[in-house]
């Protein structure tokens, strides 16, 4: 959980509306807040009062093996443009540091979207959340999912799941699940599909070159065109179809998507079940090869009926991905099922064009962190726990002391800009619990002005993330950039930072 002060949350409350709406927030202070158990070894989930995260009670979930929670969000909403989801939590297991198998712990987080006409859509992520075996540490995390346009949502599930070598608690608490306003979002029709959606200039020879299953090309006169694809049956008696396509090249910036939205057709004179699922291959900036699947559960199609479905690939919880280099979509009915058009977006809540100032993952061993303060200060390249991979930064700081990187603009140019992102991973490894670690962002205009996007940890050992795009004056020419690590308390702390990104668009006048 990423704390701001009240004035800076104020702030970028004002500047940067990137997650403006809350929908809930639980801390478990009356309540289990409608938390419920999915399935596992669960022996007990309770508030529980002693060593809380936060306030007087968190969850506590006892397990013994793999178990799986869920809370759902209520929105009863249609949103006229793809719209960011986002859900933050803390969560510590205690006795993990003095276990008999004492080693890091994958905890798991997807999404369930569920529509008002009773389907549903399930995300997940790629990568799962690390939580490392240090004694008395708190992780904080965010989640992120991209909610589809032009359908009604009931409710957005959120799971959690993890798999326990021993029986043990783990305590959660500070669940907030927030709506973003998706600005400057570019949606644009993937030239890569070989055929025009509503299949019109396709032909047969087409299908069975891009498609694999059975498919045929038919008349049906739908308000896109004349043509259609039929399902049919394959030489197992299943109607189902692939679309796949290889040797993609689409470069974005988190957080981003794929969607790909089907009209079906039910041609009979009874109900069918469809399902649909996707996938794609991608490349992340600093972990090398990934992927993001979506299932979109069990479609019930009345006789007759015809419906669009969106299907979202998302990486919105992937930090920066280089390169989709593939993506498949897959249909199942019972029956013979009529594809009436197919569209596929790749969509961003960020224009392109972002400029890198640093993208490190300190595997080269570069350390890109400076200090005023070297006596009080210490920075070195961690070989020994690093963060990810083999190499990770660590800064030794002194009480009131920081580490930073710098970046000036070259002199004689004037630069502007709408907006910047920061990412960095942190695991604080020595820190006192109420005595704040701070990360800012710092914009220095012309002139001598300044803004401070600012987040904190309180909690102390632990992690947290910063994956922020921050919303920038573009009328005044920048000066420097600055992101600083800071002990900001009478207390000195010890911290690993990894996954580090600094970038910005410009702005021109």
């Amino acid at each position: 959980m990423k704390i701001k002060p009240l004035v800076l949350a104020l702030v970028s409350i004002c500047s940067c509306q990137s997650y403006a709406q809350s929908v809930a927030h639980l801390n478990f202070e009356q309540s289990l807040e409608n938390i419920k158990v999915n399935y596992g070894d669960v022996t007990s989930i309770t508030r529980t009062n002693i060593s809380p995260i936060s306030g007087e009670y968190s969850l506590q979930v006892n397990a013994q093996s793999h178990f799986e929670i869920e809370r759902a969000f209520e929105l009863n909403q249609t949103f006229v443009q793809s719209t960011p989801f986002k859900v933050s939590f803390d969560v510590q297991l205690p006795a993990l540091a003095h276990a008999q198998f004492a080693q890091d712990i994958l905890f798991y987080t997807s999404f369930t979207i569920e529509f008002s006409d009773g389907s549903e859509m399930q995300v997940y992520g790629s990568d799962a959340h690390v939580i490392p075996p240090q004694a008395q540490s708190i992780h904080s995390f965010d989640a992120k999912t991209t909610l589809p346009k032009d359908k009604k949502i009931k409710q957005v599930s959120v799971q959690w799941s993890m798999h326990l070598l021993e029986e043990m608690p783990v305590i959660l608490d500070n669940i907030s699940a927030i709506l973003g306003e998706n600005q400057g979002e570019t949606s644009t029709v993937i030239t890569h599909f070989p055929i025009q959606g509503d299949f019109e200039s396709a032909t047969q020879a087409q299908l069975n070159q891009h498609f694999s299953g059975a498919p045929s090309l038919i008349h049906h006169p739908t308000t896109s065109g004349q043509n259609a694809v039929q399902i049919n049956a394959d030489d197992n008696g299943r109607f189902k179809l692939k679309f796949e396509k290889n040797n993609l090249f689409i470069v974005h910036s988190t957080p981003e998507y794929l969607a790909t939205y089907i009209t079906v057709h039910n041609p009979g004179n009874e109900s069918l079940a469809v399902n649909f699922s996707g996938r794609a291959d991608y490349t992340k900036a600093f972990s090398g090869a990934a992927n993001t699947i979506a299932n979109y559960n069990t479609l019930e199609l009345a006789a007759n009926e015809t419906k669009r479905v969106p299907l979202v690939l998302d990486f919105s919880d992937d930090y920066d991905t280089l390169a989709i280099s593939s993506v498949y979509f897959e249909i199942e009915s019972n029956d013979l099922i009529v594809i009436d058009d197919i569209d596929m977006y790749s969509a961003s809540t960020k224009v392109d064009g972002a400029m890198h100032q640093v993208l490190n993952d300190y595997e080269s061993g570069q350390i890109d962190f400076t200090t005023r303060y070297p006596d009080d200060v210490s920075i070195a390249i961690n070989q020994d726990a690093p963060l990810y991979g083999n190499k990770s930064l660590t800064l030794s700081l002194s009480p009131w002391r920081q580490a930073s990187y710098s970046h000036f603009i070259p002199w004689g140019q004037a630069v502007f800009a709408s907006q910047i992102h920061t990412q960095l991973d942190l695991n604080a490894t020595q820190a006192e619990y109420g005595k704040p670690i701070q990360v800012c962002t710092d914009i220095y205009y012309h002139g001598g002005e300044r803004t401070s996007f600012c987040e904190e940890r309180i909690l102390g050992n632990g992690s947290f993330q910063i994956n922020e795009l921050y919303q920038l004056d573009q009328s005044k020419a920048l000066y420097r950039l600055l992101v600083r690590v800071r002990s900001f308390s009478s207390s000195p702390a010890e911290v690993n930072i990894d996954n580090f990104s600094l970038k910005y668009w410009r702005h021109f006048q």
